[in-house]
């Protein structure tokens, strides 16, 4: 990822966390899209979302970022997965 999208996403990030207290009034559960500091439509799935981001914007950078409250953090150690192995 290049320097100019990391930038593009954290400025999106920034537009969803301003925005999400609002948007968990009438989005909640739902997938996000946001491109250029814009909401653009709120989908069921994030595979809806995906489908209308590529349709309108291409190979743009753009975000789809699920409205919760609290956001779910995935832990997966390395050694579960296989990335890396010990040998006793």
């Amino acid at each position: 990822m290049t320097d100019i999208n990391k930038n593009v996403l954290a400025e999106e990030l920034k537009y969803f966390e301003d925005n999400k207290k609002n948007w968990l009034e009438t989005y909640k559960g739902q997938f996000v899209l946001v491109e250029d500091k814009k909401l653009i439509g709120a989908f069921s799935t994030p595979e809806e979302a995906y489908k209308k981001g590529v349709e309108k914007f291409n190979n743009e950078p753009f975000l789809i970022k699920q409205v919760v409250e609290e956001e779910q953090v995935a832990s997966v150690p390395a050694l579960t997965i296989g990335l890396i192995n010990a040998s006793l």
